[in-house]
């Protein structure tokens, strides 16, 4: 792909290009509907508790591209702090390339700063199983089926 000045070359595998930060709805809800959705209305992405003050969205982006997405939902009334992961997606030409390690790793240490020990869990893709294990995350579920998406495993880490 050729680049022109001031344009993103959302080819490149570099992960020193990329950022890692808290986001907004806006800034993920687009990439988190094309890679988990596709092919359905923008609102079946959508979660009920995204718009929640405990919620946090996270981003990876290359320039002003997010290029990885995550969302933490705060589970009320868990001790210690409990968050579900949901929604995560890697543009698919960036698959496999380490860009939502690494913004899962950014995820987990920003709940480091704001709690002594968290947890979170996710309802894992059977294919997205090896990513989770290699992170530390481990089964607490036999498979289940979500309907309309797939077989999953509930997956679970402890944050110290």
């Amino acid at each position: 792909m050729k680049q022109t000045e001031g344009q993103t070359n959302l080819n490149d595998r570099d992960l020193t290009n990329l950022v890692c930060r808290v986001s907004s709805l806006s800034d993920i809800l687009p990439l988190r509907a094309q890679e988990l959705r596709s092919g359905k209305p923008m609102d079946s992405a959508r979660f009920k508790e995204d718009k929640d003050k405990s919620t946090l969205h996270f981003g990876a982006f290359i320039g002003r591209n997010v290029v990885s997405c995550l969302t933490l939902i705060r589970c009320s009334g868990s001790t210690p702090a409990s968050y579900q992961l949901r929604g995560m997606a890697t543009l698919q030409p960036l698959q496999n390339s380490g860009y939502g390690r690494k913004l899962l790793k950014a995820a987990e240490e920003h709940l480091k700063t704001k709690h002594l020990k968290a947890l979170i869990w996710c309802n894992a893709r059977t294919q997205a199983v090896p990513f989770y294990h290699q992170l530390g995350y481990r089964k607490t579920s036999d498979v289940f089926d979500i309907p309309g998406i797939g077989p999953h495993f509930k997956m679970e880490k402890i944050i110290l």
